[in-house]
């Protein structure tokens, strides 16, 4: 399996708190990998969060977030 890197807290706390993370965990690295980027490349840190909200909403419902698709 390919390395990706680790969550960021933010992430982290959020698929957490919402139960996602088993969602985010099935997603194939390509996913994960694209999901990190999309949410660093936020310019302000309530892009940021919402960003971080969407993927963990999709995660918990086994969907890929819409921006990735």
């Amino acid at each position: 399996m390919e390395d990706v890197s680790p969550l960021p807290d933010d992430l982290e706390q959020t698929l957490d708190e919402t139960g996602a993370r088993a969602g985010w965990d099935a997603y194939p690295p390509d996913v994960q990998r694209d999901a990190l980027a999309w949410i660093e490349e936020a310019s302000t840190t309530a892009k940021r969060s919402k960003r971080i909200d969407d993927v963990a909403r999709s995660a918990g419902k086994g969907q890929t977030p819409a921006a990735l698709q």
